[in-house]
């Protein structure tokens, strides 16, 4: 396709697309002439990738730059541009407190891993579990292995799913749903999905446990009854 309906199809202007073009973010198309270009579906994905990562991750230009880069390089594997992609999703979380570098791990972060039966490798998502953990102990909150187990558990089905469904399908010209035909989705595909649904499902998971909390709390008051007077 061309960049007119390039634009067309993925919901970008043609001016958006010239400069990722311009910013190395998106690879150049087929040369047709010295001033025509010609795009194809990996082109539509990487801008529904950086579409995700501006509107929902609002991530700047130099960090996508940084992912796309190892998107577009065959040696990296893709764990490495996933990891890239949380660092993204977790924001503040992924580089730490302050203090980070200079305090020992928190203990309940290696206790997690072996009562999971988890790789004991360093991690992005690891580092902001430590935070996460540091941040608990200094408002005087719980944060060991019993508390955190409570949401592991249920956490690492979920994950199940989650890791399951990035190999689900690829995505259709202009869209962002999957199509029925069970081919395996490209990179790009897989780590808008990684970086959409911890950010996505992030919230859900907040507003959940917030309708919990309201829910159980009425649910307690009707059954003390009305106040004796």
């Amino acid at each position: 396709m061309l960049l007119s309906e390039l634009a067309v199809a993925s919901g970008c202007s043609a001016a958006t697309i010239k400069y990722y073009r311009r910013e190395g973010l998106l690879p150049p198309g087929e040369r047709i002439t010295a001033t025509r270009q010609n795009y194809g579906t990996r082109h539509l994905e990487r801008l529904a990738l950086i579409q995700v990562l501006r509107e929902v991750a609002d991530a700047p230009i130099p960090a996508i730059r940084r992912l796309t880069a190892l998107l577009d390089d065959p040696s990296v594997p893709l764990i490495r541009a996933l990891e890239e992609a949380q660092a993204i999703a977790l924001g503040d979380l992924a580089a730490g407190g302050p203090a980070a570098g200079d305090r020992p791990e928190h203990p309940t972060v290696a206790a997690l891993l072996e009562r999971m039966g988890w790789p004991d490798i360093g991690s992005i998502p690891r580092r902001a579990l430590d935070e996460v953990l540091h941040t608990l102990a200094a408002w005087e909150m719980p944060d060991g292995i019993d508390t955190v187990m409570r949401y592991a558990v249920p956490m690492a089905e979920i994950s199940r799913g989650d890791v399951a469904s990035l190999h689900r399908g690829s995505l259709q010209k202009g869209s962002l749903q999957r199509t029925e035909d069970g081919d395996e989705p490209s990179e790009d595909v897989k780590v808008m999905r990684a970086v959409a649904g911890t950010i996505a499902f992030d919230q859900l998971i907040r507003a959940l446990r917030a309708l919990g909390h309201v829910s159980l709390s009425v649910t307690a008051d009707r059954s003390a009854g009305p106040e004796q007077h």
